[in-house]
């Protein structure tokens, strides 16, 4: 028996966690430089605001007075996801962290009655220790838990917010009134092809030949099917597939000309590659670098380019990667254009274990093994930015636009050591960088 837990609007209920006042009213949470609407409130959805609904456009819905707009904060919502999972972990067997807000595990019982209970408890817990609230459907395959955790959300009759799907006659009344584009796994294009067919439920969906499954899609079509019928036959991760590149990029808050101010961001996601390739053991040998103007900027002229950099072998360190991206960037910044994009890909990825020693710097790449190890478990203890390239301690001009902060609440700026940007049409001095709320970045254990 399988379980999906769903947090409700995650993003908008972990800042309800921390102002209480947004409660009852419809709140909307913005993606990066504050373009469009990423999580929405039930309030927010009554209204007609559709997700991925651009900031700006957001008054052609209501008064744009009604609606409370959030710059998004991701630290914060990883860090609270973590800690519902934890709680998760708890009860739960082979858990498989799906999304942020959701996660796939195994149920201890085959009594469906116990196992709605112990649910109904996880949902009381999560809310009372974390206060975001959580549906949870479990049934005997992970697509019929999707579809239950979605009824346990959306009907009200549902007021634990727990439903199962265990017995063939409730399945099939769910299935004879849930729209077939709400199945997971069929995208845009396979629904417009099923429902040209006439198919607009999920009823429909599992009466069809296999045969016109495949035709018109591909073998996991057929595997959704199956799932419905109450076969077992997909896994989340059946294959951990290393990385045969890491991208790390950003899309400035303004258009930026100064050399000093992009070379730091390069310098930042330069950092942020070498981490992750420590994190998963592996190593690159080549780096490759990139600018981008504001394309959509008429006034301004436009200017891209990309620069690539082999290194003398495979390596995972800090500061060789960032020293061949500030090459590469030298390389191919030119002064006179205006840069609202950049970003760092390192490739030519290897398992550490499969490298070969070079015998021209081994002693070089064993001092930057030892001291990327003690970086890594200083950060990890301590925060992710207790030590970091000396460009890169403070955010500087680069940072994404956040306009929409909630400046009532200090104790959540210091939880995701963000403050307010302002947009560059709004002040043109420098910023003044909050030193102590950076600190406390990602070094939180206690709500």
């Amino acid at each position: 028996m399988y379980a999906l837990a769903d947090c409700n609007n995650f993003f908008v209920s972990c800042e309800r966690v921390f102002n209480p006042a947004l409660n009852g009213k419809a709140v909307v949470v913005l993606s990066n430089n504050d373009g469009c609407a990423i999580s929405r409130s039930n309030e927010a959805k009554a209204l007609g605001i559709p997700m991925g609904c651009p900031a700006f456009q957001i008054k052609n819905y209501t008064n744009p007075s009604g609606v409370v707009m959030l710059s998004a904060r991701h630290v914060l919502y990883q860090d609270i996801s973590n800690r519902i999972m934890r709680i998760l972990g708890e009860v739960a067997i082979d858990l498989e962290v799906y999304s942020v807000d959701e996660a796939f595990f195994k149920l201890p019982y085959s009594d469906a009655a116990k196992n709605h209970e112990l649910l109904a408890a996880v949902v009381k817990k999560i809310f009372k220790c974390v206060g975001v609230p959580v549906s949870i459907g479990f049934a005997p395959t992970r697509t019929l838990a999707k579809i239950a955790s979605h009824v346990a959300k959306k009907d009200p009759s549902c007021v634990d917010r727990v439903q199962g799907l265990c017995e063939q006659p409730a399945i099939d009344a769910v299935l004879s009134q849930f729209p077939v584009d709400d199945i997971w796994g069929i995208g845009r294009r396979l629904n417009a092809k099923l429902r040209s067919s006439g198919i607009h439920y999920a009823s429909e969906f599992v009466r069809l030949p296999r045969s016109y499954l495949q035709k018109i899609g591909n073998i996991n079509l057929v595997r959704t099917q199956r799932e419905l019928q109450g076969d077992d036959c997909v896994s989340i991760n059946p294959v951990t597939i290393a990385h045969k590149s890491i991208m790390n990029s950003r899309t400035f808050g303004h258009v930026l000309s100064k050399k000093g101010e992009i070379s730091d961001a390069v310098l930042t996601f330069a950092q942020s590659c070498a981490t992750q390739l420590r994190r998963e053991r592996q190593a690159a040998l080549t780096v490759t670098v990139y600018l981008r103007g504001d394309r959509f900027r008429q006034d301004l002229p436009f200017y891209y380019n990309s620069c690539t950099v082999r290194m003398e072998s495979h390596t995972s360190s800090t500061i060789e990667i960032a020293h061949h991206a500030l090459m590469a960037f030298n390389s191919i910044f030119r002064e006179g254009f205006f840069y609202r994009k950049a970003g760092v890909l390192v490739s030519d990825i290897k398992l550490a274990e499969d490298l070969q020693l070079n015998i021209f710097n081994a002693e070089k790449e064993a001092r930057h093994s030892k001291l990327m190890t003690a970086v890594d478990a200083i950060n990890n203890r301590y925060g992710k930015k207790q030590i970091m390239l000396a460009p890169t301690v403070t955010r500087g001009e680069w940072s994404p636009q956040q306009n929409h902060f909630n400046k009532q609440s200090k104790t959540l700026h210091i939880y995701s050591g963000m403050v307010p940007q302002h947009s560059a049409k709004q002040e043109n001095k420098p910023k003044q960088m909050d030193v102590e709320n950076d600190f406390f970045d990602d070094d939180i254990d206690t709500l």
